[in-house]
């Protein structure tokens, strides 16, 4: 038998100086722009008609701040912070623009580019690392347990992309052609499997608020 659970919403954190200059940011940890904030506003004003009943937030800043703003805006007091939903780890590529990368790692860049799954990012980890890393967190996580309402995650746009890849059943070669802009919201239902006894995500739909 399965059981249909509460939606989970994916929202990706509004924009931060690096986002803007093209950096590629990973765990390091800058906050959110003043656009960024725009983006936190424009996520909250779409959700308004959701009835939210937690928010769960990666632990880098500029998740937190996107949340804190979401959950101040709708007036949902419930909230955490769970490391499963941290960015997919690009080591020594962090802070680097892609033109930096390129100029001192051409090959990984264009393994990168044709053959993401296949990639370890110096220093960082690979898709296959990260995927698993999703699903111990949409199988484990006690948030996700609830009857009614849906649940927020604020993160990354990595983890949304892998997201979407495991829900819609595609492979992590796959990752690169999933689009995923700012203020970008991925809505996917949760099924528990009785005879494998987890949570599992299902029906991936997306839109995207309008950002000023």
């Amino acid at each position: 038998m399965t059981t249909i659970f509460p939606t989970l919403l994916f929202a990706r954190h509004g924009r931060t100086a690096w986002n803007l200059a093209g950096r590629y940011q990973g765990r390091s940890d800058p906050p959110i722009s003043p656009e960024g904030e725009t983006d936190a506003q424009a996520i909250a004003e779409s959700l308004s008609g959701e009835r939210l009943t937690a928010i769960v937030a990666s632990p880098s800043q500029r998740a937190m701040m996107t949340a804190q703003i979401i959950g101040e805006r709708l007036g949902v007091s419930r909230m955490q912070v769970d490391g499963r939903l941290l960015e997919l780890a690009y080591g020594d590529w962090e802070g680097l623009t892609q033109a930096e990368v390129k100029a001192r790692w051409p090959e990984q860049l264009r393994l990168w580019k044709r053959t993401p799954e296949a990639m370890r990012f110096p220093g960082g980890e690979t898709l296959a690392e990260a995927r698993a890393r999703l699903l111990a967190f949409v199988r484990g996580s006690a948030v996700l347990g609830g009857t009614a309402g849906s649940v927020l995650a604020v993160g990354h746009g990595g983890m949304i992309r892998l997201a979407i890849l495991e829900a819609t059943g595609a492979p992590l070669a796959g990752f690169r052609g999933v689009d995923m802009d700012h203020g970008s919201i991925q809505s996917f239902r949760l099924r528990r499997d009785g005879a494998a006894g987890f949570l599992s995500l299902s029906e991936v739909d997306s839109h995207t608020c309008e950002l000023r």
